[in-house]
């Protein structure tokens, strides 16, 4: 989606392989750290107890993924994409400063989320940016691609989180959910009256994105909390079919 709104006519393969490989890592790594710090153990969610009792494995495994990112990217990707680099690995180290130092009786952290939304949604955005020929740095940074991206991330992990939370303190959580998914639906919708015909459906696709959202924190109750996680993780990718379609469409009736 990025490589569409920016120009980009194709990526090497090794670069979704490395930032596939440097988010696994990170998310892995987050889990352990997790497990390590969280008491007592039934505290622990699923995920996690898997991390811990394989940690030694996913250690092993983050440690080589880690080679093969700086490998790459100081051999095999431009050296632009480096420079990115050094950026967002600044992000994820501020992430795992945060992720350390929260209280293991703190279930929710809402900077915790905004940071790590915001985190991916550069990451996935900065190796493209390396290939883009007319978008700047700054421009990345303040794209209103990748701040909708970042958003609807943010809007995904906070609503596994809040909707975790009972009684007053989650319907207080639900109401800030549905709000947040209807800010970000109306700024698609706003950014979309702006933009050229080309660019309209990455705009479409992440309205459709905080409608799914917003759908599911009203109907949260009739699902059970891995049906909650399963289909708020579906409606984070839906965008990415319906933008493929919908570009489908627009590029062959252009032809």
């Amino acid at each position: 989606m990025f490589a569409k709104a920016w120009g980009v006519v194709s990526l090497p393969v090794s670069l979704p392989l490395t930032m596939a490989l440097a988010v696994w890592a990170v998310y892995a790594l987050d889990r352990i750290v997790d497990s390590r710090k969280s008491r007592p153990r039934a505290a622990l969610e699923r995920r996690h107890h898997f991390h811990q009792k394989y940690r030694w494995f996913f250690s092993s495994a983050v440690i080589l993924a880690t080679i093969w990112a700086i490998y790459a990217a100081l051999k095999v990707l431009p050296q632009t994409v480096l420079m990115y680099g050094v950026f967002v690995s600044f992000l994820v180290l501020c992430y795992f400063a945060i992720a350390i130092f929260q209280r293991p009786d703190e279930h929710t952290g809402l900077m915790k989320n905004v940071l790590a939304g915001m985190t991916f949604s550069y990451g996935v955005a900065a190796g493209v940016h390396a290939y883009s020929p007319v978008v700047s740095f700054i421009q990345m940074i303040l794209s209103q691609e990748v701040l909708l991206f970042g958003g609807l991330c943010i809007l995904n992990m906070t609503a596994i989180d809040f909707w975790e939370l009972d009684g007053e303190d989650g319907e207080d959580a639900s109401a800030l959910i549905g709000t947040g998914s209807l800010l970000l639906g109306g700024l698609a919708m706003f950014f979309s009256t702006r933009s050229d015909s080309f660019n309209k459906p990455f705009f479409y696709a992440a309205m459709i994105g905080a409608a799914g959202i917003y759908i599911l924190n009203r109907n949260r109750h009739r699902l059970n909390q891995d049906g909650r996680r399963l289909w708020v993780d579906l409606v984070l990718l839906a965008p990415v079919g319906i933008y493929w379609l919908w570009i489908t469409f627009y590029e062959r009736n252009l032809a």
